[in-house]
């Protein structure tokens, strides 16, 4: 325990260096005044004091040294001084510190964005209330291998809801791009149709106002819309009267009633508007519509997919022998919503994973190339640190600082670089790539461990020199 009180306390000494010099020389002097002035009193003339004072406290930079060595964690002094170090000879060589920074941050950068994506896609639970029980509901023809997720039939979409037993709801959407008006501002916004069901679904709250309801969501009904959480701070300010106000959409009236949460998004980030899909129950799609939206399900507790799955097919020959003219050898295919989300860009992103992968790899080649060169063109001052008793840890704390130095720098190039790319990545996630602290900072830890790791082998080179070789041919 002790020791552990020792560390710490060596650890705390390491800060405020100025202030406990200053402390530390005061006390010396104090010290040695004190010698001086029983020496005057002893009848010493004053030089003759000081200097029998100073041949009995010793010297004062050997005792400085030793209270330093208590006070302080002497590795971590000198890996300050090291940085320090490092940082002005990076100032003096600013061709050579750009081109390792530029390199380590491109590495960087792009890695720490790649990882992102991958984590949200790959890693990160969905964002959404018990998301491993939401599935796609697609349409396929089992005569065409291109089908496999095809859009569905409203009609279609009706008598599998009203037929099955294995889905506790079930939502159809359709997204599209319609001109709002608001006063003398008019835009074209992205937005979508949905039925009442699939926001509550998804287990999403509203932030402001409510939801469209089932008596909404009916052909001819009232235009009540919910906005994004973007659009609401774009358009309205974030003003709470946003709620209830009267706008244009389409031409038509409409009013907002509800704003969506920050950061949500369902499938496509960039949808600002979501309206009633106002289904018919007494249209016949099949004979005026086609096939034209999208359908998710939640499952009941209890039911896996191959279940449901196996009681959809049913139901879709079922409606195949009843509706021959449009359904034959259409069926049904359930597909959980992860793998929706992940299968179009699946390949897309282990690609990146191992493109970017390789450009970090590249780019602490290049770092350890340069490292090496600038530690040959110092060789003769390390030459002269190693014969004047220079201990191979202070040698490999040259080349080690340079090392830090450039990798701290890249890495803040390379968060600037993940802060803009990861947002413009977000439409490979589906709107989902996260700029999460947490993924952001632990990847970049991990790639500037790496980084500083390229300077392994100029340290191992920087050891080697043979000083009186060295010295000799210079």
């Amino acid at each position: 325990m002790g020791s552990v009180r020792g560390w710490m306390a060596r650890l705390r000494g390491s800060f405020g260096k100025s202030r406990r010099e200053h402390d530390l020389a005061a006390e010396f002097e104090a010290h040695f005044q004190l010698h001086v002035d029983d020496n005057l009193r002893a009848g010493m003339d004053p030089s003759q004091a000081r200097r029998e004072a100073a041949l009995k406290f010793g010297s004062v930079d050997s005792a400085k040294e030793a209270v330093r060595e208590m006070s302080t964690a002497r590795w971590l002094e000198r890996a300050r001084r090291d940085f320090l170090y490092a940082i002005r000879g990076l100032r003096r060589n600013p061709g050579f510190a750009a081109a390792a920074i530029g390199s380590l941050a491109l590495g960087i950068g792009a890695s720490i964005s790649i990882f992102a994506v991958a984590d949200s896609l790959l890693l990160r639970p969905l964002p959404f209330r018990e998301p491993e029980r939401i599935a796609m509901v697609w349409s396929r023809n089992v005569q065409r291998k291109d089908t496999e997720h095809n859009v569905i039939s409203p009609g279609d979409f009706r008598d599998w809801k009203a037929q099955n037993s294995v889905f506790e709801s079930m939502a159809a959407f359709a997204d599209g791009r319609a001109v709002l008006a608001d006063g003398d501002r008019v835009e074209e916004l992205e937005n979508r149709f949905a039925t009442a069901d699939l926001l509550p679904m998804l287990g999403v709250q509203p932030f402001r106002g409510r939801f469209f309801t089932a008596a909404e969501d009916v052909p001819n009904g009232p235009n009540a819309i919910v906005i994004s959480y973007r659009l609401w701070q774009s358009w309205f300010g974030g003003e709470e009267s946003a709620v209830g106000r009267k706008i244009q959409i389409r031409s038509q009236p409409g009013v907002v009633i509800g704003v969506l949460p920050p950061e949500f998004s369902f499938r496509n980030r960039n949808i600002d508007i979501w309206e009633p899909i106002g289904i018919d129950p007494a249209r016949d799609y099949r004979a005026t519509s086609g096939r034209y939206p999208l359908a998710a399900a939640r499952l009941k507790p209890g039911v896996s997919l191959p279940a449901a799955q196996a009681q959809m097919t049913a139901i879709a020959l079922r409606l195949e022998q009843t509706y021959p003219k449009f359904n034959k050898n259409w069926t049904v295919n359930l597909e959980p919503l992860r793998d929706s989300m992940v299968r179009e860009v699946r390949s897309s992103v282990q690609a990146l994973l191992l493109a970017v992968g390789l450009l970090l790899a590249v780019s602490c080649a290049n770092v350890a190339n340069l490292l090496l060169a600038r530690s040959t063109a110092r060789r003769r001052e390390i030459a002269v640190r190693v014969a004047i008793g220079g201990l191979p840890g202070r040698i490999a704390g040259l080349v080690m600082g340079n090392a830090l130095a450039l990798a701290i720098a890249g890495s803040a190039i390379a968060f600037a670089i993940a802060v803009k790319l990861v947002p413009r990545l977000s439409g490979l996630a589906h709107g989902m790539a996260s700029q999460d602290p947490w993924v952001m900072t632990t990847s970049a830890v991990v790639l500037v461990s790496v980084s500083i790791l390229a300077a392994a082998v100029p340290t191992r080179r920087a050891l080697r020199i043979d000083p009186i070789a060295i010295l000799k041919s210079e």
